[in-house]
């Protein structure tokens, strides 16, 4: 790279850096004292990817202010056990919020794999009629209703486009880029509801509108359509019967021009996105092999143009890799009902078969006599890890007085990390290790008889 190169470079990152203005979340909340408050915002709703802005912890008064540096509007929320409190935020503006009572997230909201907190706009005392937050939330509450009418009532498309003209002439005022984005896709996400209007002709009029990753409309929308696309698309014979050629054959190429063709997805952020979403949502699913879904991810890579959509693929190549056979398990930690760490890497050079449970759960404690016994059948030539998420320890020490035979009782030291780590979805689940602590089996895994064969074809070899 030239001289002149590195200048170019260098004065776009301080232009960057520049138009970047302060802006300030402050208050008092008593119930916080000792917490740290993190704001966050969405970099994605493929796999929900966050990035940190600001951080800060409440002082023992409860005073806490949270500073970011944005250069644009910004959807960011406060994650709060049981809430997601959001705002939107304007480069440069001060807020003083105010955070709800704390309330801790219980034990089945803690092992729903499928838990979400709540979401509900912080309120400030700078939102007054013509705030940017108070417009959105009236746009929001009309939108709303004409929602659920059409829901309630039908949605001939007729009506829907009545209604949609109706929010355009209310709303008019909301005209700045942030605003008039937000709408626009909103207005195809109420004229979705109309059973006429076929999803191949809003796919079209969604990419005319184009893709603002920034925009939180933009991901409602994109995933109302996108969502489970190949399975909704199994009905129509030819594009499944594609769809199955391209998986089957790795064909990035085929799968960009099918999307480009069949779709008219000529946005090329769109349509990468489109391609990331499909196949991550394949990933989850049991139409085709996950390690093959992988290994396209990987080869999509070299048809993206865009950079921040290359690490959106790189990271949901990393979700979709874990606890897949043959990827390296993460080394979690734990604290033995002596209080003694572990390290599951302390068991490299034996298979390990992990328990994650809780004490509270029935089956848990059928689970654990059955593995006592396959812990009596295979002795030193298998490992087993029972991992306690949320629990408490003296739970777990009353049920490991049970078992006289050497089954490791470990309470997990960051669960909600574990859960995230391993890609559990219920509790209890199970994962088999082999020696070099690499994934063996991460679904069927549950102790029956079944894997009792299977462990005895393992370990011959």
């Amino acid at each position: 790279m030239n001289r002149r190169m590195i200048l170019c470079l260098l004065l776009v990152l301080c232009s960057l850096s520049a138009s970047a203005t302060e802006t300030k979340l402050f208050g008092v909340a008593k119930d916080y004292a000792g917490k740290k408050l993190s704001l966050l915002a969405y970099t994605d709703k493929i796999i929900n990817g966050t990035k940190t802005i600001a951080e800060t912890e409440v002082d023992s008064a409860g005073n806490f202010t949270l500073s970011a540096n944005i250069n644009e509007v910004t959807e960011a929320f406060i994650p709060m056990e049981v809430y997601n409190g959001f705002i939107f935020m304007q480069p440069g503006k001060n807020y003083e919020i105010i955070l709800p009572a704390y309330r801790e997230r219980n034990l089945p909201m803690k092992l729903d794999p499928y838990f979400e907190p709540s979401d509900y706009l912080l309120q400030a005392k700078e939102f007054q009629k013509g705030e940017l937050n108070y417009q959105m939330m009236e746009f929001e509450e009309a939108f709303d209703f004409y929602t659920m009418k059409h829901m309630t009532y039908g949605a001939p498309i007729d009506s829907v486009q009545a209604s949609i003209s109706d929010l355009r002439r209310i709303f008019i005022d909301l005209d700045d880029d942030f605003q008039f984005q937000f709408k626009e896709y909103r207005y195809l996400l109420l004229l979705s509801l109309a059973p006429k209007i076929k999803q191949d002709s809003l796919i079209r009029q969604f990419n005319k509108v184009g893709a603002d990753v920034h925009n939180p409309a933009f991901w409602d929308l994109f995933n109302s359509i996108f969502d489970d696309f190949v399975r909704r698309k199994r009905d129509e014979i030819e594009i499944s019967a594609l769809f199955d050629k391209i998986i089957e054959t790795e064909n990035v190429k085929m799968f960009f021009a099918l999307l480009s063709n069949q779709y008219g997805l000529t946005d090329s952020n769109l349509k990468e996105l489109v391609g990331i979403k499909i196949l991550y949502d394949l990933s989850n699913s049991d139409f085709y092999d996950r390690t093959k879904l992988v290994s396209m991810m990987r080869k999509l890579g070299g048809g993206i143009l865009s950079d921040s959509n290359r690490e959106l693929l790189a990271n949901v190549i990393v979700k979709s890799s874990i606890n897949l056979s043959g990827s390296p398990a993460p080394d979690l930690e734990g604290i033995d009902t002596q209080e003694k760490p572990h390290k599951l890497s302390e068991y490299k050079g034996k298979y390990v078969y992990i328990n994650f449970c809780n004490s509270r759960i029935d089956q848990t404690h059928k689970d654990l006599t059955v593995l006592s016994r396959f812990k009596d059948q295979y002795k030193d030539r298998l490992e087993i890890v029972n991992v306690f998420l949320f629990d408490d320890i003296n739970h777990i020490k009353s049920l490991e007085s049970n078992f006289r035979n050497k089954m490791v009782f470990l309470n997990a030291n960051e669960p909600d990390l574990v859960k995230k780590a391993f890609g559990l979805k219920n509790i209890p689940s199970f994962m088999l290790i082999d020696k070099e602590s690499n994934f063996l089996l991460s679904r069927g895994a549950a102790p029956s008889d079944e894997l009792r064969m299977l462990m005895e074809q393992i370990l011959k070899k």
